[in-house]
C-alpha cells in the first residue's frame, strides 16, 4: 500500500499534472461564478455587501491566488520556453476582465411576482452542484499537489505540527515565511470552495429576494 501511494503521489506531481490541474482551476473560478444565481440578488451578505459584490469580492480573492500559483509554478517548472516574457500576467488580467464583465452585465433581479425566469445560459440546480464540486476536488488536488511536491523541510523533527505544517513548503524558516505562508492560503481556495458549495447546495431563490421560477 505505502509503495502505491507513493506512485501516485509521484504520477500527481509530474508538472504536466500540475499545470493541467492549475488552469483547470483557474478556468473553473470563473464558470463556476458565471453559473452563480445568487451574483442577480440585492440582499446583503455577511461582508455588509449585497450578493452581487460578495461573490465577484470572492471570486478576485480566487483570481489573485491563481495568478500568485501561476507565477510561483512557472519560477519552478516552466513548461515551455516559447511564451512570452510575464505571459501569466496577461492570463491574470483576461480572467479579471471576464469576471469583471460578468459582474456589472450582472442586473439585479427583485421577486415582483412576475415569475421572471432567470438567464437561459446558467445552469439548472443539479449541474450547478455538480460543477461546483467539481471546482472543490480540482482546488483540494491542486493544493495536495504542492503539499507533497515540496516535502518536509527537517525530516529530524517529528512532532505533529513540524511534521504536517511548520516544516512544509520549505518550512518556518527567515527567508522562506513568505512562500511558507502563499502556500498555505491554497487552504484557503478550498475553504472558498466548500463556503461557494454551501450556497449553491442550499440555494433557494426565496432567500435571496429571486423569483420563485429561479428554483430550477
Amino acid at each position: 500500500m505505502r509503495e502505491l501511494l507513493l506512485s501516485l503521489a509521484e504520477f500527481i506531481t509530474t508538472p504536466i499534472f500540475r499545470w493541467i490541474f492549475l488552469f483547470l482551476a483557474t478556468a473553473l473560478n470563473i464558470i463556476k461564478y458565471f453559473n452563480e444565481p445568487q451574483r442577480f440578488s440585492y440582499k446583503v451578505a455577511f461582508t455588509g455587501l449585497s450578493y452581487k459584490w460578495h461573490l465577484y469580492l470572492i471570486a478576485v480573492i480566487s483570481c489573485i491566488n491563481y495568478g500568485l500559483g501561476t507565477i510561483g509554478l512557472w519560477a519552478q517548472i516552466p513548461f515551455t520556453q516559447y511564451l512570452p516574457d510575464n505571459w501569466y500576467i496577461y492570463l491574470f488580467i483576461l480572467s479579471m476582465a471576464i469576471i469583471t464583465q460578468i459582474t456589472v452585465s450582472s442586473e439585479k433581479i427583485v421577486d415582483d411576482g412576475s415569475f421572471n425566469p432567470p438567464p437561459t445560459y446558467l445552469l439548472p440546480d443539479k449541474y450547478r452542484i455538480m460543477l461546483t464540486y467539481t471546482a472543490l476536488v480540482i482546488d483540494f488536488v491542486v493544493l495536495l499537489q504542492a503539499y507533497i511536491y515540496f516535502g518536509i523541510a527537517d525530516i529530524s523533527k517529528k512532532t505533529i505540527l513540524s511534521r504536517y505544517f511548520l516544516e512544509r513548503y520549505g518550512g518556518w524558516y527567515i527567508g522562506n515565511k513568505m512562500d511558507f505562508l502563499y502556500e498555505w492560503s491554497g487552504v484557503f481556495d478550498t475553504i472558498i470552495g466548500i463556503y461557494i458549495l454551501y450556497l449553491q447546495y442550499n440555494f433557494r431563490a426565496c432567500e435571496y429576494g429571486l423569483p420563485a421560477s429561479w428554483n430550477f
